[in-house]
């Protein structure tokens, strides 16, 4: 078995300072990484505002619906046989669709041009 010296205070003491240095390098780190992914989203978004606004419009649509599917319930009118019946409300989704749609397709179109127009001006060099 070998034999250790014993703990002093002054190991202690140490040992608190090299723990406080490394949770301070890690705050940083931290810090340091958080900021330089949103800088990153940002200079994303300055890049390609139109998908970025696509993608935002799409994900709000899609949790949309996520939250009507999650919240469906027994609302609907029953018949006697209990068979449920479709309430005469139309699809809310789809409503919404209908109504973005004719707004985002030109910018979603002249996106895809410009982004396609550049990958085959590329191949072509």
């Amino acid at each position: 078995m070998e034999k250790r010296r014993p703990v002093t205070e002054e190991d202690i003491l140490l040992t608190e300072l090299l723990i406080a240095r490394s949770f301070g390098n890690l705050k940083q780190s931290v810090v340091q990484a958080s900021s330089g992914a949103f800088s990153s989203a940002g200079t994303t978004i300055k890049k390609h505002p139109y998908a970025a606004a696509g993608a935002a419009i799409g994900a709000g649509i899609i949790l949309y619906g996520l939250f009507r599917l999650m919240n469906r319930g027994g609302s609907g009118k029953r018949s006697a046989a209990g068979d449920r019946e479709y309430s005469s409300r139309p699809n809310m989704t789809m409503e919404i669709l209908s109504m973005i749609m004719p707004i985002i397709t030109p910018y979603i179109t002249a996106y895809a041009e410009k982004y396609l127009g550049r990958m085959f001006a590329r191949n072509r060099d």
